[in-house]
């Protein structure tokens, strides 16, 4: 009998598309705000709205300048990434993976002129 219960179980998924059900999927958005040299992230949001108003939300809670901060970038079952320079240079991106969105991001700032390299100080990740 357990046997067959646990059977059951795992067909409910397949027999929920098949009837044209779709499941519940994971909440997939993310965003990052920032005003130097505070920032703030999200992921792990069900909607790109509340990505943005937690990341500006937090951005805002950490910044000398609240109403200075500023949505740079959001994402969508992939990574995003933020780093800054020195002065205030910055650079954000979207990638696969964390690392690929911490390069590029980094790349970007670089591509300021900062007087050091940029330091990567966001990674963050949705479910895909």
């Amino acid at each position: 009998m357990r046997r067959l219960y646990c059977a059951a179980l795992a067909l409910l998924p397949f027999m929920a598309m098949a009837q044209g059900n779709s499941l519940p999927t994971r909440p997939s958005w993310g965003a990052i705000a920032s005003s130097y040299p505070a920032y703030g992230y999200a992921f792990e949001h069900s909607t790109r709205e509340a990505a943005e108003h937690e990341a500006l939300n937090q951005c805002r809670r950490n910044a000398r300048k609240p109403a200075g901060c500023e949505l740079r970038t959001t994402f969508d079952r992939a990574c995003g990434a933020y780093a800054q320079g020195n002065f205030g240079e910055w650079g954000a991106a979207v990638g696969p993976s964390a690392n690929d969105a911490a390069q590029a991001a980094a790349k970007q700032c670089d591509n300021h002129l900062p007087t050091e390299p940029c330091k990567v100080v966001v990674r963050a990740c949705s479910p895909r």
